[in-house]
């Protein structure tokens, strides 16, 4: 049976790859909104709206304008769309905090039990970026677990605008999606990576630098460990948790928790594969940088019999290709 499927955020990295995973079933009528303030309308974007069953809604959805362009029933709507990258999260602060929450509740006030199926929102393991400092020791919180208190650590350090912008978010799903007695989940992710995913994370930015022939290369920080995912575990175990009923109401981590690195030894293991030999210069990492991040996925094998598969070896020659291609052309 076919479906109607709402993708918000499509333009951008984990929704684009997201979009793309559904509307290989041809049967299913996939429309993507994006306002393309961070996404790209490049060429391979442009290959994906020229399948028949994709529509696209170039929009500002802080707005409501573009309700009027939505279909009359979604089976499943996808919130992906988020203004994320660390970078964001300093120097402009005020904006993520206003497109993340303005366009989470926006959609919230559109949906009814008649025009909303399902909702997935998609949250992200900053929403307890400080629970480890406020609470105790890592072997309570690591892996972590879905009860996990949510932790700002700090107001005034403006890293946590995005994590509080998720927190708040996962409020609203909750409460407004009860109320309304429309059937959700809440996914948070965990350092998912790939190409295409932007230019203001570590792993972009540790590639720019391989280019470059950064030498002494430079790390901020080191120590820190995390747990990385790449993009295709992520979309298929996305699009398991919506399908499955089981996850009803529930909240899933998504990620990879048994290749847990620290981030010094990820860019030694980017340049090895890159067959490039650098010194390394450590500096101290950016005020509120979380220590340690490692998800634990047993509730998402438990209720969708999903577990990732594409190890870090794999997942991070994929990236490093894609971006040196990438940069390489920006160079020309």
């Amino acid at each position: 049976m076919s479906k109607n499927i709402l993708v918000t955020g499509g333009a951008g990295f984990i929704a684009f790859y997201l979009a793309k995973f559904l509307a290989k079933n041809s049967e299913d009528k996939i429309t993507v909104v994006d306002n393309l303030s961070r996404g790209r309308h490049d060429a391979e974007f442009s290959t994906f709206l020229n399948q028949p069953n994709v529509k696209f809604i170039e929009a500002d959805l802080t707005k409501t304008d573009y309700y009027a362009q939505l279909e009359n029933h979604y089976d499943a709507i996808y919130h992906l769309a988020a203004l994320n990258g660390t970078k964001y999260f300093y120097e402009k602060p005020q904006e993520v905090l206003r497109v993340n929450i303005l366009s989470l509740m926006n959609l919230l006030e559109w949906c009814t039990p008649a025009n909303t199926g399902k909702l997935l929102f998609s949250s992200s393991s900053e929403a307890y970026a400080g629970t480890v400092k406020s609470f105790g020791q890592y072997e309570n919180f690591m892996p972590s677990k879905e009860n996990i208190p949510l932790t700002i650590d700090d107001v005034m350090n403006p890293r946590f605008s995005y994590g509080g912008s998720k927190l708040i978010g996962e409020l609203l799903t909750v409460n407004y999606l009860r109320t309304k007695k429309i059937p959700f989940s809440i996914i948070r992710y965990h350092n998912i990576y790939a190409g295409r995913m932007g230019f203001e994370h570590v792993l972009p930015e540790f590639c720019k630098r391989i280019f470059d022939k950064q030498n002494p290369f430079k790390i901020f920080g080191g120590s820190e460990t995390r747990a990385f995912c790449y993009v295709d575990d992520a979309i298929e175990a996305t699009a398991a948790v919506m399908n499955s009923q089981k996850c009803d109401g529930e909240i899933v981590h998504i990620g990879k928790s048994d290749e847990e690195i620290s981030i010094k030894d990820i860019a030694e293991k980017l340049c090895r594969i890159a067959n490039f030999d650098c010194e390394f210069e450590i500096e101290a990492a950016p005020s509120g940088s979380v220590n340690r991040r490692c998800p634990d996925t047993t509730k998402l094998k438990l209720l969708t019999g999903f577990e990732a598969k594409i190890n870090l070896e794999t997942g991070l020659k994929k990236t490093l290709d894609w971006y040196l291609k990438k940069y390489s052309e920006m160079k020309n």
